[in-house]
């Protein structure tokens, strides 16, 4: 076993220190030494799922684009290829200034004479980009946020990566001990993000709520998502008028004011009639961002 350090230091040499002395250095490293504590802004990870349908995206972009200040960036990883349209249609002056930047991982192969998705290749590009948004933020990027969009495609991906690990056809059975191969590949690409200093938003289907299944989630879906800081869910509801659709967000997990679990806060409608649309996720954003407003 080794020795016990705090900030590089050995304060663990109990045979030739006594109490009182291992106390007083003790007391030294982790109260004297430390100074001021700098005053940063929690990074939460956020998880919203939902149906196809239900402005996941739109949310998430929301919520990021909110009050973003013309050095900041937002990176939107684009794993389902659902995010460039909502980007081009209503978050275009970001995307215009760069200060919202979208990434397709999707990687290709060919088989015979047409090309197909490579899903263990792309499973690795998503890996890649955090690696990349490492580095720009070490040299000097100011990124208020990530998007990661599509983590039931990315599982699918990841399964993929098990399938060629173990000679399986898709149609084929997997013995149960294979399936941490699979579990392990999602954890190391979901732990990059986590591990990035700034605001995650992942965005999956409804496959990652639980009150939503007949049976218990995977392992690996469990742990994700008591992970995450945070965890809304997105749904469509009728309104009053017949002509109109209401979008709302229903917080499930707020690690930081467990006062604001269960409430639903509705942040876009529709007239269907007319195609209007009218967001406001302002109430949404002081819950998730009190700091800021």
């Amino acid at each position: 076993m080794g020795e016990l350090t705090v900030k590089g230091k050995n304060i663990g040499d109990t045979t030739r220190k006594s109490k009182i002395s291992l106390k007083k250095d003790i007391y030294k490293v982790m109260f004297e030494e430390l100074g001021e504590v700098d005053k940063k802004e929690i990074n939460k990870k956020i998880l919203i799922s939902g149906e196809n349908g239900t402005a996941k995206s739109s949310l998430a972009l929301s919520l990021l684009t909110h009050d973003l200040q013309d050095d900041e960036v937002v990176i939107y990883v684009d794993i389902d290829n659902s995010g460039y349209e909502i980007i081009q249609s209503f978050y275009f002056k970001y995307y215009e200034t760069h200060q919202v930047r979208h990434y397709n991982p999707t990687q290709t192969k060919d088989e015979g004479k047409r090309s197909i998705k490579d899903e263990e290749a792309t499973a690795g590009a998503v890996g890649a980009m955090a690696h990349a948004i490492s580095e720009a933020i070490e040299n000097g990027f100011t990124i208020k946020g990530i998007i990661v969009d599509g983590l039931t495609f990315l599982l699918q991906y990841c399964e993929a990566v098990m399938r060629i690990n173990k000679d399986k056809a898709a149609d084929e059975g997997i013995p149960m001990g294979a399936w941490k191969i699979r579990n392990d590949e999602f954890r190391k690409i979901y732990s990059l993000y986590m591990a990035l200093p700034t605001t995650i938003i992942f965005i999956s289907h409804e496959d990652f709520i639980e009150e939503f299944q007949e049976k218990d989630l995977s392992s690996v879906k469990r742990q994700f998502i008591n992970e995450c800081s945070m965890r809304i869910i997105t749904q469509r509801e009728d309104s009053d008028n017949p002509d109109v659709e209401n979008y709302i967000a229903t917080v499930r997990k707020n690690r930081s004011d467990v006062t604001q679990v269960n409430k639903i806060f509705k942040f876009m409608s529709v007239n269907k009639k007319t195609s209007k649309i009218d967001f406001d996720a302002e109430n949404l954003v002081k819950v998730i961002f009190p700091t800021e407003t």
